[in-house]
């Protein structure tokens, strides 16, 4: 029924930082309570995160994702979301000067490892290049892999060179991405 509201618990893990800033426990940090609500066939999952790197860990610990499910977890620092494709974002994230959970000083600018999809890049890129003919605002995600602790952030690219911090360390990551044309019907759009 629209509108309802079902909680489905999950335990949460408690975050634990090495010397470098690097997350112990990557991948451990499942979420709290999701709050869902239905539209028609399509099933809505949120909670509230304290920052990316939570939000990274708690959409990376639901296991499966079905078709017309989209899990989203708030932040202070914008609003991460993971449905069958992959990551998602429908508003910038605000990378710089990331509020990281380390009390270790941030490391400086370093080439990033890797940039790699998350799910299926090919039809992410279709639904993006989609939503942008649209006039909506969407952004191919990547994940990033860190030229210094190999934490890899799920985050919004660009053509060309870019910057990003590393959610779980801080360190900014120099990085690159080629051009990406999708057609959409008879139009070409550049992602």
């Amino acid at each position: 029924m629209f509108g309802r509201r079902r909680k489905a618990q999950e335990p949460a893990v408690a975050l634990a930082f090495d010397a470098n800033g690097c997350d112990r426990n990557q991948g451990q940090h499942a979420g709290g309570t999701w709050d869902e609500r239905r539209s028609g066939q399509n099933r809505y999952c949120t909670q509230s995160g304290r920052s990316l790197l939570h939000a990274t860990e708690i959409l990376t610990a639901v296991s499966s994702i079905p078709g017309q499910t989209y899990y989203v977890v708030e932040t202070p620092d914008g609003t991460l979301g993971r449905d069958i494709l992959g990551f998602y974002t429908e508003a910038p994230l605000k990378t710089s000067r990331l509020r990281i959970e380390s009390s270790s000083p941030i490391p400086g600018p370093v080439e990033c490892v890797s940039l790699t999809a998350s799910g299926d890049a090919l039809k992410s890129q279709a639904s993006v290049a989609q939503l942008k003919s649209t006039g909506q605002y969407a952004s191919f995600m990547l994940l990033l892999e860190c030229g210094h602790c190999s934490y890899r952030s799920p985050v919004e690219t660009e053509p060309g060179e870019f910057e990003r911090q590393c959610y779980a360390c801080g360190a900014l990551n120099k990085c690159q991405r080629g051009n990406i044309n999708v057609y959409v019907g008879s139009m070409s759009v550049q992602i």
